[in-house]
């Protein structure tokens, strides 16, 4: 840890916090295009569950939020400052020329914040280049712009990263355990009763996959045996694509291990289910069907069902943990978006084989 970390008071609670965690100060510091240099007009703000994003002409910097929850502690600027370290070494492996560096927020010498400069450090930042939005794969399916060829440039950097990607020891069994306490898991949280689902149709799904599995246990043991699971993206959707040249993919989830290590598969499965919802499952499979192709991976198209509609019923349990969010709640029909990706989950063991 570097001197400037180690001299950052470690606890939200202690004397002299508020000096540091003024939330509304930095974010209306980082709010104002002075605070970026000269020649900076706008500032664009985006809040996600996690961070906040200040979008201007060239760049984008990311503060996270001092937040604790189960999947993601955040509460103290030395443990934000190594999430913004895991982000940037993560996402360097899909997109080097993104991932910018780390930039620090201080108190300078006139009590003002700044960005980077002298004075004593009260927050950290991740900086980014700016991506051209119209080149974003979620943005250019909205406008029926998307080349294949560059679908194929994308699928090739996908299948040269996980081809790189060193294999994770995981027992057979142990491996088919994993993806039914993932099952069960889902299935206690989408019961939730604050969630407000239809609790047949999450049972009907559950049972549909517990059968599969049961079906497909075999083959699930033979990807662990067969030393097939890595480290993945972990969140990949089209929104994190970049269709530029050369393509870059980005926002790696950084905070879970255990959330990115999976099949190859199962990640193309989910990044094929985010593409149909966002209207162009072809993008998907047409990426899948690459990788496949020059892989040599002998996946079933069974096995790769089951995984899409776990996938799904993952999907529509994050979706549906957005009305437990007071600032989320009532942006979007949460509980509508949630049944969707259930009957998603169930027509995707539907349209595909069993055996």
């Amino acid at each position: 840890m570097s001197d400037e970390v180690a001299a950052i008071p470690d606890s939200p609670h202690g004397a002299g916090a508020s000096a540091y965690f003024d939330v509304a100060e930095k974010l209306e510091v980082l709010s104002t295009p002075a605070t970026y240099g000269a020649g900076i007009r706008d500032v664009k703000v985006i809040e996600t569950h996690f961070a906040w994003l200040f979008l201007t002409e060239s760049s984008v910097y990311k503060l996270k939020k001092p937040i604790r929850a189960p999947e993601l502690d955040l509460d103290t600027p030395a443990k934000r400052f190594h999430n913004c370290s895991e982000e940037l070494r993560l996402n360097r492996a899909l997109s080097p020329e993104v991932y910018l560096g780390i930039e620090k927020l201080v108190r300078g010498a006139d009590g003002k914040l700044h960005l980077g400069g002298e004075g004593a450090v009260v927050d950290w930042l991740v900086q980014m280049r700016r991506l051209p939005e119209e080149q974003m794969l979620d943005r250019a399916i909205v406008a029926a712009r998307v080349p294949g060829d560059t679908v194929d440039a994308v699928a090739r950097l996908l299948t040269g990263y996980y081809r790189r990607q060193l294999p994770i020891d995981i027992a057979p069994q142990a491996y088919v355990q994993r993806l039914a306490d993932q099952i069960d898991a889902n299935r206690r949280e989408l019961l939730a009763a604050d969630l407000v689902l239809d609790g047949a149709v999450v049972e009907k799904v559950i049972a549909a996959q517990r059968a599969a599995l049961e079906q497909l246990k075999g083959e699930v043991a033979a990807r662990a045996a067969e030393r097939r699971i890595i480290e993945a993206h972990g969140d990949l959707r089209p929104e994190h694509v970049c269709l530029a040249a050369p393509p870059a993919i980005i926002d790696r989830l950084e905070f879970s291990l255990d959330l990115r290590v999976m099949d190859p598969c199962e990640e193309l499965a989910y990044f094929s289910l985010e593409c149909r919802q966002a209207g162009a499952g072809w993008v998907g499979e047409r990426v899948f069907s690459q990788y496949r192709r020059e892989t040599g991976d002998p996946i079933s198209d069974a096995l790769y069902a089951l995984y899409q509609s776990h996938r799904a019923a993952t999907r529509a349990k994050i979706v549906a943990w957005h009305l437990r969010d007071p600032d989320f709640k009532s942006r979007q029909p949460w509980s509508a978006i949630a049944a969707q990706f259930l009957g998603t989950a169930l027509d995707c063991l539907r349209a595909r084989p069993s055996s």
